[in-house]
């Protein structure tokens, strides 16, 4: 991987992480101004809440791995299997920027 492929995927990899603080930020701002009415109300907003609770808990834990990939850019570890520590693809990194794991490991973790 050249640097210009590294400052391509770092802009990716910053832009995805400010697109999920914004995403994030909305989704907590809804749930503050949400009404209370009668008891159909209050039992349909409640799974809302939950469903965006658990939407909020995925993007997380996406922002989180993001930002993971961008201090191993300036560590210069980005690139490398968390597991295995052999190369990740281009084609996969390119794909998924925030990856952790090579196909081979990934599909060894979700067997698991």
């Amino acid at each position: 991987m050249n640097q210009n492929d590294l400052k391509k995927l770092r802009k990716m990899l910053m832009e995805k992480r400010d697109d999920l603080l914004q995403v994030v930020r909305s989704k907590k701002e809804d749930l503050r101004e949400a009404e209370i009415g009668d008891e159909i109300d209050s039992a349909s907003e409640t799974a809302e809440k939950e469903m965006l609770f658990e939407l909020t808990d995925n993007e997380k834990t996406i922002l989180d791995a993001v930002e993971a990939s961008l201090r191993k850019i300036e560590k210069g570890t980005y690139g490398k299997c968390e597991a295995c520590g052999s190369k990740i693809p281009f084609a996969r990194i390119e794909a998924i920027p925030w990856v952790r794991y090579c196909i081979d490991c990934q599909s060894k973790a979700e067997k698991s």
